[in-house]
């Protein structure tokens, strides 16, 4: 039997099934993605909102569930999870920028 799936659903599965996956995935190869001082350095880069209010510490579990999220922006269930909630939305920011400012470069 085949079930045809759209974008959208795939998409909304991603986000609800398969996070947890990504996340552990993108634990095993933290290594690959970021270097050694990215790692230490982690410890000083606290996840603030718009008027630099910390949020939280920096957390890699979160790190990484919210690298996974990218591609997911216009899924149903990210439109109301993370772009509809300000502080989830700034989370997903802020983790993705630091991904992007790291000294490694991804290959």
């Amino acid at each position: 039997m085949f079930y045809y799936f759209t974008p959208a659903i795939e998409h909304d599965f991603m986000f609800n099934q398969m996070i947890p996956v990504f996340q552990n995935i993108l634990s095993e190869i933290i290594t690959d993605l970021l270097s050694a001082q990215d790692i230490v350095d982690t410890n000083n880069y606290p996840i603030t909102d718009t008027n630099g209010i910390v949020i939280e510490n920096f957390n890699f579990m979160n790190f990484y569930k919210y690298l996974a999220y990218e591609g997911l922006h216009n899924s149903q269930s990210y439109m109301n999870n993370i772009n509809n909630n300000p502080i989830e939305l700034r989370k997903h920011i802020k983790y993705n920028d630091y991904a992007k400012d790291s000294s490694q470069d991804c290959q």
